[in-house]
């Protein structure tokens, strides 16, 4: 015959399971969803920035942004090399040069406006560095996102005498 405390015990350790295995798959759930809801983050959008490519001046000029996006977070990439400028006319210097494929990140020193923030009204001029230049082909990167926004391809680019 089996006595009342050899009961009460194997009833003890049957709930004492069920706690544990609750507990166990309540911590397994828990860092399972941890783990997923860090994966997945906080997404950067895209900025909307809507240039028109110029040929006849060799210009990139600014249509419309979002508001109070800022030239450094954009970069740029040319397949030649070039100098670019800013809201600055190619021939009024404070330019900064690229070679073929170089990624540029605009800093401040690049930009003419002292707030560094993009307006409708801002372009960027190009000028090949050495000689007149055939199909080179600029794009614009918004660095933060690592997104291409836009990609222009200049039939001729002239060299600024």
């Amino acid at each position: 015959m089996i006595s009342s405390s050899e009961v009460d015990e194997e009833a003890v350790s049957a709930v004492i399971g069920v706690i544990l295995m609750v507990a166990i798959t309540v911590a397994i759930a828990a860092t399972v969803y941890v783990y997923i809801s860090g994966s997945i983050g906080v997404q950067q959008t895209v900025p909307t920035v809507q240039m028109l490519a110029i040929e006849n001046v060799d210009r990139l000029s600014i249509l419309n942004t979002d508001t109070d996006l800022n030239w450094t977070a954009f970069a740029l990439r040319s397949t030649a090399a070039v100098s670019i400028y800013i809201n600055r006319e190619a021939d009024a210097g404070n330019c900064f040069n690229l070679t073929a494929n170089q990624y540029h990140i605009f800093t401040m020193s690049d930009i003419s406006s002292s707030s560094g923030i993009i307006h409708g009204s801002d372009f960027i001029d190009i000028e090949g560095t050495s000689s007149n230049l055939v199909d080179v082909t600029i794009t614009v990167i918004h660095d933060d996102t690592d997104t291409t926004l836009e990609t222009y391809t200049f039939s001729k680019i002239a060299q600024l005498i």
